[in-house]
């Protein structure tokens, strides 16, 4: 059985909520390429699971000239969710504001399920996509974009560089998350009948002062004394990191080069 219980571990704080609306100006434009080569049309039902600050979820909505269903298990991103939609004439969509597995999703409905960094936290991701596949309708795609951590680096290298790695897997793997979990995600598609039609990977890399160096460096920084707590981190190696880092960010050389992020694109049979 499927496990229910889980902390999303970044939570929705206004803080968090500030740099998922900054980490979505960087990559939103990745996400709209996907959305072309989908070809999403006017009249496309679909939903979208986790859609956070709502930025994709308003780009689905433009394309698609309807409302654009929604699974957010956040009060406060299922509230602010609530607010964009009242901004177009599109209406109100359907929204569960509930864990994936207690969704009562419609049976081979949706011409189009999409979701952005949601599979990494999820336990037990096959019970997800078994409920995810049967809301779709026959011939209907699932698009899921989740990272494939194994490109995360910082040049010049830092210390204690692989302990940090190996606590972050650590932290999502505490509630049973995967936080490579993009690259098992084309298996277990096709496992369940479905026809891989894409897979394509992403890179961001940066120098200090970039977006990208931002990004990265907001969002490591910001839970690098969580992360200690997993062995072999520990709070002394944080310490250390964090000075290497905060060093690396004066000196115009230092490059950060980013996880990967996969896009997996499925079919399901007609």
């Amino acid at each position: 059985m499927a496990k229910r219980s889980y902390e999303y571990l970044l939570g929705d704080s206004r803080r968090e909520a500030t740099r998922l609306r900054a980490q979505g100006k960087l990559w939103d434009p990745v996400t709209h390429a996907l959305f072309d080569r989908l070809g999403i049309r006017p009249g496309w039902k679909v939903l979208e699971i986790g859609p956070g600050q709502g930025s994709l979820n308003l780009e689905l909505r433009r394309r698609t000239q309807r409302p654009v269903d929604a699974v957010e298990r956040s009060p406060e991103f299922a509230r602010r969710l609530r607010k964009l939609w009242g901004r177009d004439s599109l209406g109100q969509a359907t929204l569960w504001n509930c864990d994936l597995l207690d969704a009562r999703l419609p049976a081979s409905h949706y011409d189009l399920i999409f979701a952005r960094w949601v599979f990494l936290f999820l336990p037990d991701p096959l019970a997800h996509l078994k409920r995810l596949i049967r809301a779709l309708k026959p011939g209907g795609v699932i698009a899921l974009q989740d990272y494939h951590r194994e490109t995360l680096a910082m040049l010049p290298p830092a210390p204690h560089w692989q302990d940090f790695l190996e606590a972050d897997r650590a932290f999502f793997a505490s509630q049973g998350g995967n936080a490579s979990i993009g690259a098992s995600l084309p298996v277990l598609l096709q496992s369940r009948g479905l026809k891989l039609v894409e897979l394509t990977p992403h890179v961001k890399t940066g120098h200090p002062g970039s977006a990208t160096w931002s990004w990265l460096s907001d969002y490591f920084l910001g839970v690098l004394d969580r992360y200690a707590r997993y062995s072999p981190f520990s709070p002394a190696k944080a310490r250390a990191l964090r000075r290497r880092w905060l060093a690396a960010a004066s000196d115009r050389t230092s490059l950060l080069i980013g996880p990967t992020v996969l896009d997996v694109v499925a079919r399901k049979k007609r």
